[in-house]
């Protein structure tokens, strides 16, 4: 029975020790992964601005009604500050802002290429929250992303403004632009440009038997002809 005890009590001891490794290594991990997300939150603080150029004065009268346009906007221009959850809660509300992007379009600018670029932008952003909160942040992906939301972005309002100013050329000149790029593709391919008509080949009479006989000097020019 004695050696029972001990042998119990060395476990018991064994297993509390066990628990104190297990507890300060936790510890230690959680300390590291505390470290490396400040350092992460750093980075990605310093690297979270969408530089995206103002819109032009033409497209912001078209796009007075498109209210979720300017939500998107504003959330966009807003930086968060804090702790890393702040960053995630701000690419949640990218996601849903980007997302309502599809809505109220107005009609001059509901256009399949600007339903393409709010794909790509809704896209992107999409990929900035997933990554975001991973449990170990990759700093380099996200500085990235946060890049490409900007270059998509300005795209974007790139595309719009080119679709104003197309409204705006006049008819003819419009017709003009037209003829001189379907000649600038002729001129490329030379294959595709439609070729002279050839001339029918006149087939000259001779003799049959029993048709009356072809005078010899016209049987001569015409063998001159051929």
């Amino acid at each position: 029975m004695k050696y029972l005890n001990i042998a119990f009590l060395l476990f018991l001891s064994a297993a509390l020790l066990s628990c104190d490794d297990d507890d300060k290594a936790r510890r230690a991990e959680t300390i590291r992964t505390q470290k490396q997300n400040d350092s992460i939150l750093q980075i990605i603080s310093k690297n979270w601005k969408f530089d995206v150029p103002p819109l032009a004065p033409k497209v912001e009268e078209r796009v007075g009604s498109w209210k979720e346009w300017k939500q998107f906007s504003d959330e966009l221009a807003q930086k968060p500050t804090g702790s890393l959850r702040a960053y995630k809660q701000k690419s949640k509300n990218l996601v849903g802002k980007a997302d309502a992007l599809r809505n109220n379009i107005p009609p001059f600018f509901s256009k399949p290429q600007v339903y393409s670029r709010i794909g790509v932008i809704i896209t992107k952003i999409k990929s900035l929250y997933t990554y975001i909160n991973l449990d170990i942040i990759p700093d380099k992906k996200v500085t990235s992303l946060i890049e490409d939301v900007t270059r998509e972005t300005t795209s974007l309002q790139t595309q719009l403004d080119e679709l104003v100013r197309i409204s705006e050329i006049p008819k003819e000149e419009g017709e003009e632009q037209m003829l001189r790029s379907l000649d600038t593709v002729r001129m490329a391919n030379p294959e595709t440009a439609p070729q002279p008509e050839q001339s029918p080949q006149v087939i000259r009479p001779t003799n049959v038997p029993g048709a009356p006989a072809v005078p010899k000097s016209k049987i001569n020019k015409s063998k001159i002809l051929n």
